[in-house]
């Protein structure tokens, strides 16, 4: 700047100063953040879960190698499919006798609109013990699914494929693992091992296909208990 109303460097400066320290502090106070209401918690948990995964142990271990004639213990089983399969007794048991006859059956496949023979389900019940009650049941059930693997190993197994924990994983990805790393399966092996696998509907046309693998280890779990490090 230049000229005879050119005003000095120092000048500046000093009146610079002069300003800032006459400018009043801010005022401004930041908002309070919102706390949301249970009911909104709870709408924003069901449009955007969290998955619960259960606390690692280490390195997987897979369960002791039984037998499916080896009788599994009440103790060693999981308290949760005790209670599952417990509900499932009561709606097999249709007369409320505490028993599960052929005609509990009938009726039972009868509900679900098939049509059984008699000799079918005279075989269904020669697998299990005579009287087939509560407990003769929890035996057959716990025999018929003792080499599979509990239910939060597997989960813990899938969620590795799930970095956000949603809950999903997409199918995609997962044919891609099983047929191009490992045991490689082929696409035919593939498609037979996910064949039951619950799909969650897309929200639209865009969306890739989405396994729920939380309900997925449901089915595909056994009864009994992680075995615990010792």
């Amino acid at each position: 700047m230049s000229g005879e109303h050119a005003i000095p460097y120092d000048e500046l400066e000093r009146r610079r100063k002069a300003a800032s320290a006459a400018r009043k502090a801010s005022t401004y106070t930041p908002a309070e953040p919102v706390i949301e209401s249970e009911a909104m918690a709870a709408i924003h948990e069901i449009f955007n879960p969290k998955l619960k995964l259960p606390q690692t142990t280490g390195p997987y271990r897979p369960p002791k190698v039984v037998s499916a004639n080896h009788l599994v213990s009440v103790q060693d089983l999981d308290i949760r499919k005790l209670a599952e399969l417990k509900e499932a007794f009561l709606l097999f048991d249709t007369d409320g006798d505490g028993l599960i006859s052929k005609e509990d059956l009938k009726m039972t496949f009868g509900a679900l609109g098939s049509q059984v023979e008699d000799d079918f389900l005279e075989e269904m019940l020669k697998e299990a013990k005579d009287p087939l009650d509560v407990d003769a049941f929890l035996e057959l059930m716990s025999q018929r699914t003792v080499e599979l693997d509990p239910e939060d190993v597997l989960l813990e197994a899938w969620s590795k494929w799930d970095l956000y924990g949603t809950g999903r994983i997409e199918q995609r990805k997962i044919y891609e693992e099983l047929t191009n790393f490992g045991d490689k399966m082929s696409v035919a092996e593939a498609k037979e091992a996910l064949r039951y696998a619950p799909l969650i509907k897309p929200k639209s046309l865009d969306d890739p296909p989405m396994i729920d693998y939380p309900a997925f280890c449901r089915l595909l779990s056994g009864l009994r208990k992680r075995e615990e490090p010792q």
